[in-house]
């Protein structure tokens, strides 16, 4: 691969943390191409990544999640947002860290659930089984060692998305 200033970066993390926003601007800031994960998945099928789910099961969209992967790891200067499970598949997680900076979104349950609470984008999720705050305290704990095992760097998304950027961009710049 190329010089760190052409390197993909990549956005790992729970739902919510907020790697779409901070992919588009971290994106502009650098020039480079944004790709979210899931549109991609969505824009390949056809289908929201909820009726994917409802109609196939999650195996159907982490398939399709997988093959996004494998295309858009096979090039580089850009910016790539992930899914929340993206770090359950090891092929992914090798892909991701073989061709890429990864960078993980650290964020509380209970800021991810205020942030679900107030999302537009929520209703393309499939339906939570449980109370919201159960079920992002289940799946960011069982969640958290990949995220940890697959990142390079790991980030405090509480901070402003600016905040963010100019941490990115100092790691990749040094």
């Amino acid at each position: 691969m190329g010089s760190l200033e052409r390197r993909n970066i990549v956005l790992i993390g729970p739902r919510a943390s907020g790697k779409t926003t901070l992919g588009r601007l971290l994106a502009q800031r650098l020039g480079f191409e944004f790709i979210d994960t899931d549109e991609e998945v969505e824009k390949r099928t056809g289908l929201k990544i909820a009726q994917i789910v409802q109609a196939y099961g999650w195996e159907r969209f982490r398939e399709e999640e997988k093959e996004v992967i494998k295309e858009v790891m096979g090039k580089e200067s850009q910016v790539i947002a992930t899914g929340g499970g993206v770090v359950l598949d090891e092929e992914n997680v090798k892909l991701l860290k073989e061709n890429g900076i990864v960078f993980f979104l650290w964020l509380e349950p209970e800021k991810i659930v205020e942030r679900l609470k107030t999302a537009p984008q929520l209703e393309k999720r499939p339906p939570l089984k449980k109370d919201l705050l159960s079920e992002v305290k289940e799946v960011v704990e069982e969640r958290k060692p990949l995220y940890f095992s697959c990142a390079h760097f790991v980030l405090d998304a509480s901070k402003e998305v600016v905040e963010l950027v100019e941490e990115i961009l100092k790691v990749v710049r040094s």
